[in-house]
Order: C-alpha cells, then sequence, then structure tokens
C-alpha cells in the first residue's frame, strides 16, 4: 500500500465509523418499536383481566385485551425484522403495532379494537401469519 492509499484507507474508515450509526439511527426510528412500550407480565399481575379473544398456532398465541394485544412467541422467528400490524378491513396491514425479536411474551397498547394481526418481515417482505378476531 502506497502512503496515498494508506490515508484514503484512514480517512475511509473514519468516515464510515460517523456514517454507519447515524444510518442504523435513521433506519429504525420509523419502526415505531419505542412507542409501545412492552409491558412485563410482572405489570400485568395485579389486575387480572379476561381476554375479549385469543388465537393459537405453531408460532404464536394471541390474546387481545381492552387496551392491549399480549402475543407470546413460541419460538425464536427465522425473520430477524418480525413487525405485527394491525389488518384492515380487506386484509391488508395498515398499523405498526410493535416488533417481534426472540421468543417470549409482548404486550402491545392498543387504542382500538383490531379486526386481525399479521405478522410480516418487512426486510424479505413475507408475511410469516396472519389472523383474524371476530368480534360480536
Amino acid at each position: 500500500m502506497t502512503s496515498g492509499l494508506r490515508k484514503a484507507h484512514k480517512y475511509i474508515w473514519l468516515l464510515l465509523i460517523i456514517v454507519v450509526p447515524v444510518i442504523m439511527v435513521f433506519s429504525i426510528k420509523d419502526l415505531d418499536i419505542f412507542s409501545s412500550e412492552n409491558n412485563t407480565a410482572s405489570q400485568l399481575m395485579g389486575s387480572k383481566k379476561v381476554s375479549l379473544n385469543s388465537f393459537e398456532n405453531d408460532i404464536v398465541k394471541t390474546s387481545v385485551f381492552e387496551s392491549h394485544i399480549e402475543i407470546i412467541l413460541k419460538s425464536t422467528l427465522k425473520n430477524s425484522s418480525s413487525i405485527v400490524y394491525d389488518m384492515d378491513e380487506k386484509g391488508n396491514k395498515s398499523n405498526v403495532i410493535g416488533q417481534l425479536t426472540t421468543a417470549g411474551i409482548y404486550n402491545f397498547n392498543i387504542n382500538s379494537l383490531p379486526k386481525g394481526i399479521i405478522i410480516y418481515d418487512d426486510l424479505k417482505h413475507v408475511e410469516i401469519t396472519k389472523f383474524s378476531f371476530k368480534w360480536d
């Protein structure tokens, strides 16, 4: 490596140290995962609420309450960017509810009762699972 290449290499790496974290911040700021606070099970144990509707398959178990949705992810998904969406009347994804990462219990606050839930991989544009709720 010549001295000119060494200088260029040094400046490129210094620039990357600054640019990569900024790109990462801008890429996750619109995911809306920070606004829906995940409540732990210990926070909800004080109030025993009855679920309005529930659904279970081999991937997740979901219970809908008046003010939140509880999603129990049975095992870690192969898709690293799994986002939970609210389903509209036509069966399409509409609003972001939250993000699923590893196996565990997730609680997401909701404003209104959803028609259904879609778990979708935003990076690969693949629908992981989808189910609808029937309200009386």
